[in-house]
Parts: C-alpha cells; structure tokens; sequence
C-alpha cells in the first residue's frame, strides 16, 4: 500500500464502506465484503462486486491476479484519503465557512482527549499569524462577499 501524492477521484458513500472493510482485513475477498456489508446492508453479490471494478478502475484496489477467489488489498491507506476527502469537501466550500464547519464537527464528533490536545496546540500555533477575517474564494478571478 502507498501513500499517494496524486489526487485520486472521489468515492461514493457505498465505495467507502467497502474500503472501510479493506483497510480493516488488509486483504480481502468479494464473499468476505459480501458477508460484512450484508450485516449492514442488503446489497447483491452483484452490487458489491461492481462497486469492487469501481474501486479497482478509480485506482483504490487492486488484486492478487488469481481467477477465482481474488484477494483485494487497497492502493491508499485508509489515512490518505481521509485526508484527500476532507481536502476535497473544504475545497468545494467557501473558505469563509471554514470556521463554522469545523466548529460544528468539533461540537458533533467524538474524539480522544488525545486528539482534543493535540487541536488546541495547532489552533494555538496558527492563532498569532491567523488573518482577522478569511477572504471568499466563490468567485474566481475576483473578490467574493460571502457573509
């Protein structure tokens, strides 16, 4: 598995639970994915096998290359694209929202003391060079005024 620099295309909500099992198991089958998305789902054989080629053609998974009983493992840790998938929703979104969204998820998730720490010491880093109001990016080329 690599830790790609490159951007890979998005996957759907049904694409991310199979890779969830993937990087779970490590290496897995089709009848292994069927049984564990089944306990949540009541998708086909046929369906997780498609979202499988899905995740094989966008470059998510590969497999051992045997016929019958392929093992698939995944191409990105599962690390990476959460990362590359929070770039792409604050991307999608005016950066003067940023704030309110993270602070809405830091309000909604569960997290570690851990975790909670380490945010405080990166807020406090950024705090002293942090701009007093974040400009809007909805219009390219131009000055937004998102509000």
């Amino acid at each position: 598995m690599t830790n790609v620099d490159y951007k890979k295309e998005q996957i759907s909500n049904s694409e991310w639970q199979v890779m969830r099992i993937v990087w779970s198991l490590g290496q897995t089958t089709t009848n292994e994915l069927i049984k564990y998305l089944n306990r949540k789902e009541t998708w086909q054989p046929s369906t997780v096998k498609t979202l499988v080629f899905r995740l094989e053609k966008k470059g998510y998974l590969t497999d051992d290359g045997v016929s019958r009983g392929r093992k698939f493992s995944a191409l990105i840790s599962e690390s990476s694209a959460m990362l590359e998938a929070g770039d792409n929703l604050f991307s999608s979104m005016c950066a003067m929202k940023n704030g309110m969204v993270l602070n809405h998820l830091l309000e909604e998730l569960e997290l570690s003391k851990k975790d909670i720490e380490i945010m405080i010491g990166t807020l406090e880093k950024k705090l002293p060079n942090a701009a007093k109001e974040v400009a809007c990016n909805c219009l390219p080329g131009e000055e937004g005024d998102c509000k």
